[in-house]
């Protein structure tokens, strides 16, 4: 054992013990008080280590989530909604969210991607939350709901789906609600990123 090798290196092999005929008897050469306090200092030693790596949250490589794509291409979402281009800018929003927090890489042919993300926009409304003659209008509560749809190319084997995907977040923002998706509106960017890094996190999560 290789806590012996230690004890005879360190000149604490106990006196009388000999290694080869205790060895050639097939039995352990007897331990004097001071290897059996070491050996058992080394077995509380290795016992706290296996908890730590365990407490760490170690996992062999084999048992580690393999990816099951390398590349994906987002295609452009399907506007059902009288919104005028807003699945443009939800789309590049998407695609933004996708290189900030994945490992994916975007590539804009499909032909060329492991997976295919895809989705529809059903319906996006903004609510006025605040009322009163002096804050009208200042808050909305944006509320989206749209179609995510995750595909492996290859096999096109549905990696995630979600019909009713719900998006809902509050925004306090100076503009008429009639013109709140407007192309002019500096809110919609925002409201964009904020779909996009919602919709990239759930579908990394559930893949």
């Amino acid at each position: 054992m290789w806590w012996w090798g230690e004890l005879s290196r360190a000149g604490k092999m106990p006196i009388g013990v000999s290694l080869r005929a205790g060895w050639s008897a097939g039995v352990s050469p007897a331990l004097g008080p001071q290897a059996l306090r070491k050996k058992a200092q080394w077995t509380a030693l290795l016992l706290v280590v296996a908890l730590l790596t365990s407490a760490c949250g170690y996992r062999p490589a084999s048992a580690t989530r393999s990816v099951k794509g390398q590349s994906i291409a987002v295609e452009t979402l399907v506007n059902r909604t009288t919104t005028f281009e807003v699945e443009q800018i939800l789309t590049r929003a998407l695609v933004r969210s996708l290189v900030e927090k994945s490992s994916y890489r975007v590539v804009q042919d499909r032909s060329r991607a492991d997976v295919v993300l895809r989705g529809e926009i059903l319906s996006i409304l903004a609510t006025p939350v605040i009322f009163g003659s002096e804050t009208f209008g200042s808050a909305f509560l944006v509320t989206l709901n749209a179609k995510v749809e995750l595909r492996d190319r290859r096999t096109d084997k549905i990696l995630f789906k979600n019909d009713s995907y719900l998006f809902r977040e509050q925004y306090e923002i100076n503009a008429d609600v009639k013109y709140f998706f407007s192309e002019q509106n500096p809110a919609l960017e925002r409201i964009a990123a904020d779909f996009g890094s919602s919709v990239v996190s759930t579908v990394l999560e559930d893949f």
